[in-house]
């Protein structure tokens, strides 16, 4: 099991570390909204982890393996909502203008859950979540060990320690570098930068989901 969940923990790493939804939407989060916004929503990827791991664990990841028209079904779902996540700073921008102070005044508060879920959203819908739940985690679980679903949950915890983990740490860098990213034009650049960056992203998996239908 030692040298099973170093392998493990290497793998997780380098997904962790590979662009993906979480990362791109995280990031621009950030850099709009600051850190706080940015930690909530973490707060919110790594409760959708957690709810993959339960339904890991409790066997569900069996039954979406064995039906692929729910893995594709969710990996539309989230290409949809990335689309809408790329425009939706600029349809809050151009609501606050026509609402003026009111937008301010009465939408600060519901920010938090907001965030929070919109991250949980984002991860449940995110097929590279999915995928690894169904797929990659089983095949480092010991076949005919009577403790299954405890090595189950041991490797789901490791995944989601390391993904909160590079989470936290784009958050912080966002966080740091907003006040010289966000000042004069240079904000209208980063926000176009970020829209076109989850666009593309949406189009890899949509591309990915034409060409690799599951």
């Amino acid at each position: 099991m030692t040298i099973n969940w170093i392998e493990f923990l290497l793998v997780v790493a380098l997904l962790e570390l590979t662009p993906g939804p979480n990362m791109a939407w995280l990031a621009t989060l950030t850099l709009d909204k600051g850190r706080a916004a940015g930690l909530q929503a973490v707060l919110g990827i790594a409760f959708g982890l957690c709810l993959y791991l339960i339904a890991a664990i409790a066997g569900l990841g069996a039954l979406m393996a064995a039906q692929p028209q729910l893995l594709a079904g969710l990996r539309w779902l989230g290409v949809l909502y990335l689309i809408y996540l790329a425009f939706e700073p600029w349809i809050e921008r151009a609501r606050q203008g026509a609402e003026t102070g009111l937008v301010v005044a009465e939408g600060a508060p519901s920010h938090a859950g907001r965030h929070f879920m919109r991250g949980l959203t984002l991860n449940i819908l995110n097929p590279k979540a999915a995928l690894f739940y169904v797929t990659l985690l089983p095949r480092f679980v010991e076949e005919g060990s009577n403790q299954v679903w405890l090595q189950s949950l041991w490797l789901g915890l490791t995944h989601i320690g390391v993904a909160t983990g590079v989470h936290l740490a784009i958050v912080l860098a966002a966080g740091s570098l907003r006040p010289w990213l966000s000042a004069g034009e240079r904000r209208t650049y980063l926000n176009i930068f970020f829209t076109l960056a989850l666009l593309g992203i949406a189009a890899w998996l949509a591309w990915d989901g034409w060409a690799h239908p599951v």
